[in-house]
C-alpha cells in the first residue's frame, strides 16, 4: 500500500498550546502538492504521546477529512497500552484512514509471548493494514526478527516500518519475510541503502522542509538511475545531520519556525532547541537555500 515518499505530518500548536487545525491542513495541501505519496501521523515527530485520545482523534479525522482519500492516510494508533490501542483504532478506522501504525510498547516491555499478543489484538479489532514499528532507540526494545516473522503471517498486519540505524535489520527481514510484507524505512540516515535492500517506502524527517530531494532520491532509483539517486543521497546526509543534533521533532520544528510556517512551541518535556545547534541549523537553511514551500 505505500510506496514512495511519505512525509510525517508535525503538530503545530497555538500560543495557547493547543492543536492548530488550520496549520494542520495547511501542511496536509502543501506536502500533497510537493510530491507525498502518503501522509503519516504521529510518532514521535508528530508528538502524539504529549496529546490525550480526543486530541489524537481530532487530529486524524482532520487529516483524513483533508486528504479525501488523494493519497493514502496511515496514522500511530499503537501505544504502551494494549486496550487503549484498540479503541484508538476503532475510532481512527471510523475517522476514515488506510492504515495503522502499531509502535512498540515502551516502559512496560512485554516479553514475546506478551508482545505477540498485544500487536495481534490490536490488527484483529481494527481489521486495517497495519505496520509494526521498530524504534530500538526511543522505545527500549528491539523487535527480534523471529516475532516479526510470526507477526507478518497475521493477514494484515503488511509491512514494518523500521528506524533502526542497523542497515543488518533491512537485510534479516527481507531475506525472510514474505513476498509482499513492506518494509518501509524511517530513517533519512539509511534512504539509499534501505532502496538497495527492498524497501517500499520512505518516511522523511528532512521531506518536511525539502521535499524534492527525498522525491529525486526515490524517483531516480526506481528508474534504475542508481548512481545518480546515490549522489543525491551524499549530498541529503549534510541536512539530515544537522536535523538530528536534538531528538526529533525539536529540529525539524525548528527549521518549520524560521522558514515561516509558524508550527509553535513544543510541548513538555519536549523544550527549545539549544541556541548553538539552532544557529547552525539556519545557516543550514540559508546555504542550501530551503524556503517555505
Amino acid at each position: 500500500m505505500l510506496r514512495g515518499l511519505g512525509i510525517n505530518v508535525i503538530t503545530p500548536f497555538l500560543e495557547t498550546n493547543e492543536i492548530d487545525f488550520e496549520n494542520i491542513e495547511r501542511q496536509v495541501d502543501t506536502y500533497i502538492n510537493n510530491g507525498a505519496d502518503f501522509i503519516v501521523i504521529g510518532r514521535n515527530t508528530g508528538e502524539f504521546y504529549t496529546m490525550d485520545d480526543n486530541e489524537i482523534i481530532s487530529v486524524i479525522e482532520t487529516v483524513a477529512k483533508r486528504v479525501n482519500k488523494r493519497i493514502p492516510v496511515i496514522a500511530q494508533t499503537g501505544f504502551n497500552d494494549t486496550s487503549r490501542s484498540i479503541k484508538l483504532s476503532i475510532k481512527a478506522k471510523l475517522m476514515g484512514i488506510d492504515g495503522i501504525i502499531l509502535s512498540p510498547p515502551y516502559y512496560n516491555i512485554g516479553n514475546e509471548q506478551g508482545l505477540l499478543s498485544h500487536y495481534k489484538s490490536i490488527s484483529m479489532a481494527a481489521n486495517l493494514p497495519c505496520y509494526i514499528e521498530n524504534d530500538p532507540e526511543k522505545s527500549g526494545v528491539n523487535i527480534s526478527h523471529s516475532l516479526l516473522m510470526e507477526l507478518s503471517e497475521i493477514k494484515n498486519i503488511v509491512g514494518v516500518i523500521e528506524n533502526s540505524s542497523d542497515i543488518k535489520q533491512y537485510i534479516d527481514i527481507k531475506s525472510n519475510s514474505p513476498y509482499n510484507f513492506e518494509i518501509i524505512c524511517a530513517n533519512d540516515s539509511l534512504l539509499f541503502p534501505s532502496l538497495s535492500l527492498g524497501a517500499t517506502g520512505v518516511i522523511s524527517t528532512v521531506a518536511n522542509i525539502y521535499p524534492d530531494i527525498i522525491s529525486r532520491i526515490i524517483n531516480n532509483f526506481d528508474k534504475g538511475n542508481i548512481s545518480v539517486s546515490r549522489d543525491i543521497y551524499f549530498g541529503m546526509l549534510k541536512i539530515n545531520e544537522v536535523l538530528t543534533q536534538e531528538v526529533n521533532p525539536v529540529p525539524i520544528k525548528t527549521a518549520m519556525n524560521m522558514l515561516g510556517y509558524e508550527v509553535g512551541d513544543f510541548r513538555l518535556p519536549l523544550g527549545s532547541m539549544n541556541p548553538d545547534k539552532a544557529a547552525k541549523l539556519a545557516t543550514l537553511l540559508m546555504d542550501e537555500k530551503i524556503h517555505k514551500l
